[in-house]
């Protein structure tokens, strides 16, 4: 049986968390939106409800985000994470972490949507990390 699926957002502004509120509330896959704003609430939250979709800000005060997602993964394998950057150079250098989608902010809404929707249906057929 499948259980109900739960978005975690994890970003400071709240502009940019609203923002992603009401685009992943949208996806037929995901049943919940949690929001947070700091990586300890990310991880609490995390550890006690084990989210399918993780989307991140890469300017968590004080985190960095490698090690981030790798708690993330070791805590919610199954998660599909999507980290938000500001830059093309910080794009290139999450290429390399367990993000499953790293993206520039700013990106048009409906082509995050499409990416995110993907990367959901990819992870349910078992083609996703």
């Amino acid at each position: 049986m499948d259980l109900p699926a739960l978005a975690l957002i994890a970003a400071r502004p709240i502009s940019l968390r609203y923002s992603l509120l009401a685009l992943l509330a949208r996806l037929p896959q995901i049943e919940s939106v949690h929001s947070v704003e700091d990586a300890r609430s990310l991880l609490a939250v995390t550890s006690a409800t084990p989210p399918q979709l993780v989307v991140l800000d890469a300017n968590l005060p004080g985190e960095k985000i490698g090690p981030l997602l790798a708690q993330i993964k070791t805590i919610a394998p199954q998660a599909c994470t999507v980290v938000l950057v500001d830059h093309v150079e910080e794009q290139q250098e999450l290429q390399t972490t367990p993000a499953d989608l790293v993206l520039l902010k700013g990106h048009p809404a409906a082509e995050l949507f499409a990416r995110v929707e993907q990367l959901l249906t990819l992870d349910k057929q078992g083609g996703a990390t």
